[in-house]
């Protein structure tokens, strides 16, 4: 609980790349974010698995201590200290993306919005309203006549398009981590039960081709995915080859006996986690450009929030309910314990069939402003026609006085 509390850093960290990039460089902004997450998979199995019981490793340093008595205390000391680190630079070098100018007390704010009267704009004038540029510097953006200052509708919802923007990633956070949970259970049933008996080297090592899988997916693929095909259609197609990698499961179960296949049995669950992983690198950063694209105009610290608290709500509740599923599935037989993975790809497919028109409007939106920004769309001047003429016109031309207006006495 005290974890989830205080974990308001991706809204955060996803509301400031909001301010700090543009639809010209947002692939390669969340995509890093991924890819920083990718890292953090790598290594953060190795480091958890390696520096747990540290007494039974190194009795000469932590035998008799604290780390003896608590055993998992080091590993997750080592993560708090990394913590600290990551908000000590975060502190020491992040810029504040609000002009100084904009930042003020909530008294003022509430005092101003109180006074203020908005009148309309004179005829003939243009209104221009002050925000900041994608590196972060406070700048003026002129709005043409018509247009006016988004902003959230004091007492409404949010626009629908956001609303099925969040059910999108709801959907996804809460199937990842089911997903992820009946792995983890499936590879660990007893070898009589028809299971593959995996410890937590076994599953840590499966994440880690994991996490190789999203670093690749990260550097060489989605950045050439989404300028070539669009970010609405790697989205769909990395829900596609993700729900089609663990529906796989039954036929990995085949390999499943140690003493016949040896390691080779890692070969079909190390293939599908690096396509999983590879996949859902193509829809998180993804659902996360489109959440800051429905948030244009609207307050995207507040919309962020929402979305992440959603989609912790989703990321708590769907686990348990798999592991339930899961429990009562497994006595319908020996593909019984596979049902839960359907029923999971299903409730996926239902928040898709829901999120899809408004991941549409967003997508061709985001088209028609990315048209008209480009300098193919603005409509060269048209050629002078040249008259031709003689010599002797040229010089009679050139020699001619300018007329001079007659002066009233």
């Amino acid at each position: 609980a005290l974890d989830g509390f205080f974990c308001g850093n991706m809204g955060v960290t996803r509301t400031y790349l909001g301010e700090i990039v543009d639809e010209s460089n947002e692939a390669k902004g969340f995509s890093f974010l991924a890819l920083c997450f990718s890292v953090g998979l790598f290594v953060g199995p190795i480091l958890g698995g390696e520096l747990v019981f540290p007494a039974e490793r190194a009795p000469h340093i932590f035998g008799g201590t604290i780390f003896e008595t608590y055993p998992f205390l080091l590993p997750n000391l080592t993560y708090a200290i990394f913590a600290a680190i990551a908000w000590v630079i975060g502190c020491i070098f992040l810029e504040e993306t609000l002009p100084a100018s904009q930042r003020c007390s909530c008294l003022r704010r509430r005092q101003a919005s109180a006074e203020t009267v908005e009148l309309p704009a004179p005829m003939g004038l243009v209104r221009s309203t002050s925000g900041t540029d994608p590196s972060g510097a406070p700048t003026r953006f002129v709005l043409d006549e018509g247009e006016s200052t988004v902003s959230a509708p004091k007492g409404k919802c949010y626009p629908v398009e956001l609303i099925q923007t969040i059910v999108s990633y709801c959907g996804l956070s809460g199937t990842t981590a089911a997903q992820n949970q009946l792995l983890i259970l499936l590879v660990s049933y007893e070898k009589s039960a028809g299971g593959f008996e995996f410890g937590p080297r076994d599953i840590g090592f499966l994440q880690n081709i994991g996490a190789v899988g999203l670093l690749s997916s990260q550097l060489f693929l989605y950045p050439k995915l989404t300028k070539r095909f669009g970010f609405l259609n790697v989205f769909l197609l990395g829900f596609c080859m993700a729900h089609l990698s663990y529906g796989l499961f039954p036929f990995y179960g085949l390999f499943y006996d140690k003493d016949k296949y040896g390691m080779w049995r890692f070969v079909p669950l190390g293939c599908m986690q690096f396509m999983y992983t590879a996949s859902t690198g193509m829809m998180f950063p993804t659902a996360f450009a489109f959440i800051n694209r429905a948030a244009e105009g609207l307050n995207r610290g507040a919309v962020n929030g929402w979305a992440n608290s959603s989609g912790a709500l989703c990321r708590a509740a769907f686990p348990p309910a798999s592991a339930v599923l899961l429990s009562i599935s497994t006595s319908w037989g020996p593909l019984g314990r596979y049902l839960p993975l359907y029923i999971v790809t299903m409730i996926a497919a239902v928040c898709l069939a829901c999120s899809l028109p408004g991941l549409r409007v967003i997508n061709a939106r985001s088209a028609v402003n990315a048209r008209a920004r480009s300098p193919a769309a603005v409509a060269p001047a048209p050629p002078v026609a040249v008259v031709p003429t003689s010599l002797e016109e040229d010089c009679r031309n050139a020699r001619r006085e300018p007329l001079v207006p007659a002066v009233e006495a």
